[in-house]
């Protein structure tokens, strides 16, 4: 990807160089008055908001940092562009430097530091200069003297942040120092990345799919410390350095647990990762299905705002009242406000509770970017100053731009005097200050040893020895020994943060393992200490440090240390600590699987367990022995998640060995649930009694459905000679027929397709889209079904967009035309879908919708959305969640159904299987082991043995087809469009 930079000599570039922004913001008004948005800003009792900087001296302000003489470093962010530009590079991003010396609130005249940079997103200050995080590359900015003129050009550092082609805004940002001395960094899961210093060959280098990263400046060295989220754009630490972030879509609060696998709308790349960790939160910012009574008439509003955050900041000063420190504020994106989080300490980690939230903006641009608390104890808020939802649908108002100030009353005047010459007295004034600022710029400054040698290690608080123990471990005088010290300290924050530091260098495992050339931990004496610890350890907390550190240890090593963790019976049903062991023990299923059989004879925690079965179960097609060794193990109290684990494991196969311990195993359970699963596990083992078993528990009318649906799934997946006729027996049974519809696909006989086009009348309506999808499959049950449309007999509606599209992809071009014939052809050229939206939104202005049938519009959604999206806590999960995102933007709602192919996340791309029988299914990957691949399809989950596809492709194309509004009337369009940008749940209609 082309970077262009314009070399400048040791003074900036002048004003006169730098391009002029302009506004290609389609929205009509304009932002209010910087004074009057201050004004106007609903703030708590005794809080004030006040202009700190507005435009023209700063613009599209993105990102921040402080430096130690207590100035504002800006990043203007001008390149960054709507679909489909995504950035327009005649224009160019800077670093602005704001500075009240006078203290009288607000920034004078603001000094440019470099603006010959482009898709800038992040500004740090340290080690000698200036850091700049312009994907894909991370820039040092030399500045030895200070003299805020950059020393030479910038220089690469870091390279491999991936911009994605379609959801570009996830692109990697947020620099921001960390209390070990790494340099952090986020990024969101649509611009997957392989990240490493200039040069480093790509085995060599580390995956990231979404999550934090950090990078040691004097190492060289980089790591992804957590996989998995959406779109991470803020995070901080708290007073005992633990790490926190915000995020959007999936959760909006998260604990930086480095190793962690975070909840994704993605499937994980790591095949062995069967759950990852969920939000820490208690609470959504959005209605996920409370009820269409609580969610009607502006009620939604007191949910947070929405699924969008950006920037966090952990309040750590004293200039605000005591109910306000140790708070977590983020910024709600289209609620316009922050949102308030007390972080609670729960098991191993926290859980967020939703306080009242504040700083509510009454101007319709304020777009909300970064939070932080300044010298003060004053928060400053970074105000993007844009109109739309954050994917920037309709333009960038460059013009405009707010940095507002927080304070409670009138701030005093911060003394800055110990940072301007540190001294041993200074230095301890600055560890011990109220406000954490203090110390974070303390650690950025270069101290003389005698200084530092100097620091008395009988600190009193908790904090103050953290920032102590931080402030020497960053700068490699903490040793070897006090960290081993620190591991029997009597304080756990101290016992934590001594096994992070101790561990430190040794490289985390990447998303997919340990890479070959990993010098891991196999120290004995650091192993013994840990392992000591683990089987001791009284607090969760620490317990969680040592889960961590699995994977910075040796996969040879970590067995022991993992037995001494579970040996804490009452951790089983901890939110992390059965993840973490797992995520730390996966390495040993491909290298010593016979270790992970030990773990498990050890292993009392049921999901740890099952994921330790579900590995060596889906490694039996090569090697039956782990497994067999297992199931001989295990004894009462472990045998039930093991049995879990080998179901879920085996789903999809037809035939597999049969472990010789199987039998032994499978004799042992009597609960009727788990004698089910034994038949349809033995199924896979060849056994002829288990599958007539099943056969007569799916005819056995008296039997639960669900039970009779497990066995008629279980007859499918291994193609009994009888399965045609136990399907077409079943398909008109009350929630069996979906399932049967799936076993008559599998048939290649026209009578099947006219069977199944008969069925519609018997089926559930629930069931009707199974029907029809299975009748797209093929070429020939699809003929069928347009003819019986073209004769009137099904109607048009049936056949949604999705549908369509499954049609043309069976590549049958006489079947194309019957298609449009029947239905119609919705391939526009770009040109075309810009005047569709145009003449949409011509048709849709506001006094047109506001006569909508907001009941009616529900029922299509009903029909044509809710098979793919949830929306109030209910609907399907092939696509994004609805509630929290900008759906009450038309513009961004019209271009996200007239052209969904815009803007295409890698995660929804569209998968294209053709069977070897003849069917091709195309989905959403929802996972994938080395034997079988499963697509998520509107209505149903559809598994797949490997060997029976004969091609697999990976469309550009979005899972959402084209085409959703063709066959709408232009009052159910409306109807429509006016249900998806209403707030709140509506009942349907009677």
């Amino acid at each position: 990807m082309r970077l262009r930079w314009i070399l400048f000599a040791a003074a900036a570039v002048q004003a006169q160089d730098f391009p002029e922004p302009y506004d290609s913001e389609r929205v009509a008004g304009s932002p209010m008055a910087a004074e009057e948005a201050a004004r106007t800003m609903k703030l708590p009792p005794g809080f004030r908001a006040t202009v700190f900087a507005a435009e023209p001296e700063v613009r599209n302000p993105i990102a921040c940092a402080w430096d130690p003489r207590g100035r504002l470093w800006v990043v203007e962010n001008f390149t960054y562009a709507e679909r489909p530009k995504r950035f327009d590079t005649a224009l160019r991003d800077r670093v602005l430097i704001l500075d009240d010396a006078d203290h009288d609130g607000r920034a004078g005249k603001p000094r440019v530091f470099i603006d010959t940079v482009e898709r800038l997103t992040s500004v740090e200050l340290g080690r000698g200069g200036v850091w700049l995080l312009c994907p894909p590359q991370l820039l040092f900015v030399p500045d030895a003297d200070g003299d805020d003129v950059p020393d030479g050009v910038p220089r690469v550092e870091l390279d491999g942040f991936t911009i994605a082609d379609g959801s570009y805004h996830n692109l990697a940002n947020g620099l921001k120092w960390g209390p070990d001395g790494w340099l952090y960094g986020r990024c969101g899961h649509s611009c997957p990345g392989r990240l490493g210093v200039p040069g480093t060959p790509d085995e060599e280098r580390i995956p990231i799919h979404g999550g934090i990263w950090r990078f040691h400046p004097e190492r060289k060295t980089v790591e992804v410390l957590t996989h998995g989220t959406t779109n991470p754009w803020g995070f901080d630490w708290d007073r005992h350095g633990e790490g926190f972030f915000v995020n959007t879509v999936t959760g909006h609060l998260w604990h930086l647990i480095p190793g962690a696998h975070l909840a994704d709308s993605y499937p994980s790349p790591n095949r062995s990762v069967y759950q990852r960790m969920d939000t820490i939160a208690d609470h959504w910012h959005f209605d996920r299905g409370s009820g269409w009574k609580k969610s009607i008439a502006g009620a939604a509003d007191a949910f947070g705002g929405g699924h969008a955050h950006v920037g966090a900041m952990i309040y750590q000063a004293d200039q605000w009242p005591e109910e306000y420190r140790d708070r977590l504020f983020t910024l709600n994106f289209h609620g316009r406000r922050a949102n308030v989080e007390k972080l609670e300490p729960k098991g191993s980690g926290y859980v967020g509770r939703h306080e009242p939230d504040v700083f509510f903006s009454a101007d319709p641009f304020f777009r909300g970017i970064e939070i932080s608390t300044g010298p003060d104890g004053s928060a400053y808020l970074l105000d993007y100053s844009d109109t739309g939802e954050c994917h920037e649908a309709t333009g960038i108002h460059r013009s405009s731009g707010r940095i507002f100030k927080v304070s409670h009353g009138v701030p005093e005047k911060p003394d800055l005097s110990d940072l301007a010459g540190v001294t041993p007295e200074a230095a301890v004034r600055l560890l011990e200050h109220p406000n954490a600022w203090f110390p974070r710029q303390l650690q950025g400054l270069q101290i003389p040893d005698p200084v530092l040698d100097g620091l008395p290690d009988d600190l009193k608080s908790t904090r103050d020895r953290l920032r102590r123990m931080s402030l020497l471990f960053s700068r490699g005088r903490l040793s070897r020994e006090r960290l081993l010290e620190g591991i029997a300290d009597a304080d756990p924050h101290v016992r934590a943060t001594s096994i992070r530091f101790l561990l430190d260098a040794y490289p985390l495992d990447t998303i997919d393992g340990p890479l070959p050339h990993f010098q891991q931990c196999t120290d004995a004496a650091i192993l013994e200490v840990l392992k000591d610890r683990a089987r001791r350890e009284e607090s969760a907390a620490v317990r969680l440090a040592l889960a961590s550190a699995l994977q910075r240890i040796a996969p040879r090593e970590r067995e022991a240390l993992a037995i001494a963790l579970l040996a804490h019976a009452g951790d089983a049903g901890d939110a992390a600590l059965p993840s973490m062991v797992w995520y730390g023990l996966i390495p040993l299923g491909r290298s010593d699987p016979a270790a992970l059989v030990r773990v498990a004879k050890a292993c009392r925690w049921p999901d740890t367990l099952r994921w330790i079965s579900r590995d060596l179960a889906g490694r039996i097609g090569s090697d039956v022995k782990p497994l067999a060794a297992l199931l001989a193990a295990v004894g009462d109290g472990q045998r039930a998640p093991v049995l879990q684990g080998l179901g879920e494991a085996l789903k999809g196969w037809r035939k597999a060995p049969e472990p010789e311990s199987w039998d032994g195993f499978a004799a042992s359970f009597s609960d009727p649930a788990d004698r089910d699963r034994v038949r349809e596990i033995g199924a896979v083992f060849g056994d002829d009694r288990a599958l007539e078993e099943l056969k007569a528990i799916a005819r056995d009318a008296k039997s639960p459905v669900a039970r009779r649906e497990a066995a008629l799934a279980t007859l499918i997946d291994h193609r009994t000679d009888d399965l045609r006729a136990i399907c077409e027996e079943l398909i008109g049974v009350k929630g069996l027929g979906a399932t049967a519809v799936r076993g008559l696909a599998l048939f290649d006989d026209p009578a099947v397709g006219e069977l199944l086009v008969r069925s519609l009348d018997k089926v559930q309506a629930s069931e009707r889209a199974a029907v029809i999808g299975a009748l797209v499959s093929r070429a020939g049950f699809a003929r069928t079904l347009l003819s019986e449309v073209a004769a009137g007999r099904i109607a048009r509606g049936e056949i949604t967009a999705f549908h369509a599209r499954q049609i043309r992809a069976l590549g049958d071009e006489g079947l194309s035309r019957q298609l449009a014939e029947v239905w119609g052809d919705v391939r526009e050229t770009n040109r075309e879908k810009a005047k569709t939206i145009a003449g949409f939104k011509a048709r849709l202005a506001p006094g047109q919708l506001a006569k909508a049938d907001l009941g009616r519009g529900r029922v299509h959604y009903e029909t044509r959305c809710a098979a793919c999206h949830r929306l109030h806590g209910a609907g399907g999960d092939i696509g994004p969640d609805l509630t929290g995102s900008g759906r009450g933007d038309l513009d961004y709602l019209l271009g996200s159904l007239v052209d969904p192919a815009a803007e295409v996340s890698a995660g929804y791309r569209l998968h294209l299987v053709t069977l070897k029988d003849g069917r091709v299914v195309s989905g959403i990957l929802a996972g994938q082991t080395e034997q079988t691949i499963s697509l998520r399809l509107p209505g149903q989950k559809f598994t797949v043995e490997r060997a029976d596809i004969a091609k697999q492709e990976v469309a550009a194309a979005s899972m959402m087809p084209e085409g959703l509004l063709l066959g709408l009337g232009e009052n159910e369009v409306r109807d429509l469009i006016a249900y998806l940008m209403h707030p709140g749940q509506v009942p349907l209609p009677d």
